[in-house]
């Protein structure tokens, strides 16, 4: 398995949020530009594309950890381009 393990010392999410972050048009900037599609494509992504898993975990003042594993069979299978 191939690992990402992001973290920050951000803001964080709280609860209600963390638990709705990867469904499309998730946002906590409605109205100044944001589609919140950003964590649902991220998602899509890894899950269906990639075959792996992500995690989410925050806490409000505290940061975020974002845990991605990619099963490294599939990143090695991918064909050349030869277009």
């Amino acid at each position: 398995m191939l690992r990402i393990d992001y973290r920050d010392d951000g803001v964080g999410m709280p609860t209600e949020l963390l638990r709705k972050v990867f469904e499309p048009f998730t946002t906590t900037k409605r109205g100044s530009g944001a589609a919140g599609l950003g964590l649902h494509f991220v998602y899509n992504l890894v899950r269906q594309v990639l075959k792996g898993s992500i995690d989410i975990d925050s806490t409000p003042s505290r940061g975020t950890h974002l845990k991605i594993e990619l099963p490294q069979s599939l990143i090695a299978a991918q064909p050349d381009d030869e277009s």
